[in-house]
């Protein structure tokens, strides 16, 4: 590669994001699966937006948008360890920008957040829905060649999805208790 005063790393990386828009432009884009992930995407905030209580927005949605940062966190420290991977992804240029972690999976999260009060209540949910998520989903994903292990093993996501669930919900707590002392207060 030619000296231009850009290092050899960040020359690979403007190769590869290249790379990476071609294949999607020539594979991805609107074939079968990513309309499948596009409708997924689009139905889930549709049913989302059906099923969540206005009245708590602001909280649901805090919940949800910590679950979204932490996905995205988690889901590319595992694609560039290459633990993981996304074979076809809605948008190309940054991935794994998937449905699952933009739109389902914080979904359904803040609707067990929304739904399940108690910290009982809510711990069984999570459990079932990593259980599902794990041990049905994920696999169903990988037949239709959406997700791809690696280095990786269906049941190492299952403390997180639970571990990550009960944080969120430990934070978003935390921060309206002191709002709300903060509110009685004045």
């Amino acid at each position: 590669m030619p000296d231009s005063g850009i290092s050899a790393a960040l020359q690979f990386q403007i190769q590869l994001t290249a790379m990476r828009i071609d294949q999607w432009l020539q594979e991805d884009v609107f074939h079968f699966r990513w309309w499948f992930l596009l409708g997924l995407f689009s139905f889930s905030i549709y049913l989302w937006w059906k099923l969540v209580d206005k009245r708590r927005l602001p909280e649901v949605i805090l919940f949800m948008g910590l679950t979204t940062i932490l996905t995205l966190i988690l889901d590319e420290y595992g694609e560039e360890l290459s633990l993981w991977d996304y074979p076809i992804d809605i948008f190309p240029i940054f991935p794994p920008m998937t449905a699952i972690d933009l739109a389902s999976l914080p979904m359904i999260y803040s609707l067990i957040y929304q739904y399940f009060g108690t910290w009982k209540s809510f711990s069984w949910a999570t459990v079932i829905m990593a259980t599902i998520f794990c041990f049905v989903l994920e696999p169903l994903l990988m037949w239709g060649d959406f997700y791809q292990l690696l280095k990786w093993k269906y049941y190492y996501g299952f403390p997180i999805y639970i571990a990550m669930a009960l944080l969120i919900r430990w934070i978003v707590i935390t921060i309206y208790t002191i709002a709300r002392k903060t509110e009685e207060k004045r």
